[in-house]
């Protein structure tokens, strides 16, 4: 008995021992995979990464968020912006901020198992890739910009191109003594009022010189920005607020427009009214003269405007005012409403078979007015691309929508059966009445002064009569 118990207990201490090496050797073969397993636990802090341009990318094993406020650029192609959420397996949920952020189509982020792939789209706007982008990514040299091709047909008056450089603003706007960029640009821009807002209308762009000689003056040359026919030039540096300046008509395109270069230091002696230019071909220096008011030499600047004529009778209604005949004719700044230069520079980059007045007929509406019709309304012969459908027999008015600065952007002819009976009345009393106003749009730029506010309602102001009697005349 006692044999078969030693027996017994021999066995089991040598089953022991087989059961503890098993166990060991498990050991060894189990520790590295828990060790390699442990790679996706990390704490989320060893998981930092810093990109080049300063966006800071987080990934932890329950969620992932990148925080990056500058736009970068990867393969020739910026990453739109996108905030959306996306559900995994082993992840509530997948979230991204709405800052542009560096990353590629199809790259994998681990977060646990599985993996999970995290698609970015890129933007897929489309662009002439033989043209400049208006804000471009930093060149290595900005001297090179200079050289840059601009447009096929259309192209900036002087060798300033520096609204395709990312420093576009400060570099090719000239300011006023204000020193705000702003104030360059087209539009309510000068003159801040009490109520914030600015109270004065620049219908142009101010473009700062390059080069000045050894007085400080400005020696840039000044181009016609298209190919076309000088139809002015006024010599006179008293005769006009915009001192010495020259106007181009562009007839090639359709319809026509006018660009307009003021404040000449001096016009070059073959530019004569019926002279034809081509793209490039030099009208004169840029300067600061002006009979309104004296520019500073540190703030001379090429005043640059891309016109439209408002009525080829301005002339006559002119003189039906008593006013007698207009200095410069059919060229004074009156009769010349303008588009944002810089605006339509870019429309023509984006659409370069498109014209003004593809570009018009997008402004943003501000008012609609209803005027009397008449069998041959100037604007609507130079500008046929406005009307918005042909006339009939039953025609009696037109509806014209403007902008808020005047310009009319679609002329509707209306039968009587679509003006409502109030309208009618205020019309055949020879006035115009307002049939829509967009609130917001006239209080954002109550400086073009067209329209005023009295007693809860929208009307005409003295001004935007004037504008009209000249707009049917």
């Amino acid at each position: 008995m006692v044999e078969m118990y030693g027996a017994l207990g021999q066995a089991f201490h040598v089953m022991h021992f087989y059961s503890f090496l098993a166990g060991l050797i498990g050991l060894v073969w189990i520790l590295p995979i828990g060790v390699l397993g442990a790679v996706d636990e990390k704490p989320a802090s060893s998981h930092l990464k810093q990109s080049k341009t300063g966006a800071t990318v987080f990934k932890s094993a329950s969620k992932v968020s990148i925080k990056g406020t500058s736009k970068t650029r990867r393969e020739g192609a910026f990453i739109k912006p996108v905030s959306t959420t996306r559900r995994t397996k082993n992840a509530k949920s997948l979230k991204f901020s709405k800052a542009p952020v560096k990353a590629s189509s199809g790259k994998k982020v681990t977060m646990g198992k599985p993996p999970v792939k995290v698609r970015i789209p890129a933007t897929s706007f489309e662009v002439n890739s033989s043209k400049p982008s208006m804000m471009p990514q930093p060149l290595e040299d900005e001297r090179s910009i200079k050289a840059m091709p601009a447009f096929t047909n259309f192209d900036l008056p002087t060798d300033n191109q520096m609204i395709f450089s990312c420093k576009h603003a400060k570099a090719f706007f000239q300011p006023t003594f204000s020193g705000r960029t702003i104030s360059a640009m087209f539009g309510c821009v000068r003159n801040p009022g009490c109520g914030g807002g600015y109270t004065r209308f620049h219908e142009g762009v101010d473009i700062r010189p390059l080069e000045r000689n050894d007085d400080g003056e400005p020696m840039d040359e000044v181009r016609s920005a298209g190919d076309g026919r000088v139809v002015y030039a006024c010599r006179d540096a008293e005769g006009s607020n915009y001192g010495k300046y020259v106007v181009v008509i562009h007839d090639l395109f359709d319809p026509p427009f006018y660009t307009l270069y003021a404040h000449l230091n001096s016009i070059e002696d073959e530019i004569e009214p019926g002279v034809n230019v081509i793209k490039g071909t030099k009208l004169g220096i840029l300067g600061r003269t002006s009979s309104e008011y004296e520019i500073d030499r540190d703030l001379a600047h090429l005043h640059f405007e891309v016109d439209l004529m408002l009525n080829d009778g301005y002339v006559k209604w002119s003189q039906n005012r008593g006013e007698g005949i207009p200095k410069h004719g059919l060229y004074n700044g009156g009769n010349l409403i303008g588009i944002n230069p810089v605006s339509f520079l870019q429309f023509l980059q984006y659409n370069p078979d498109l014209g003004v007045g593809d570009f018009i007929r997008r402004e943003k509406e501000a008012f609609r007015v209803l005027i009397p019709s008449q069998k041959d309304l100037s604007w609507v012969r130079r500008y046929p691309c406005t009307l918005t459908q042909p006339m009939t027999s039953t025609t009696c008015a037109y509806e014209v929508a403007m902008t808020y600065y005047g310009l009319p952007i679609r002329v509707t002819p209306r039968s009587r059966s679509k003006i409502s009976g109030a309208a009618w009345k205020v019309l055949s009393k020879g006035r115009f009445p307002l049939i829509y106003v967009n609130s917001k749009e006239m209080r954002d730029h109550a400086c073009s002064k067209l329209l005023e506010l009295r007693e809860g309602r929208w009307r005409l102001s003295e001004r935007g009569r004037e504008l009209l009697n000249q707009f049917v005349f």
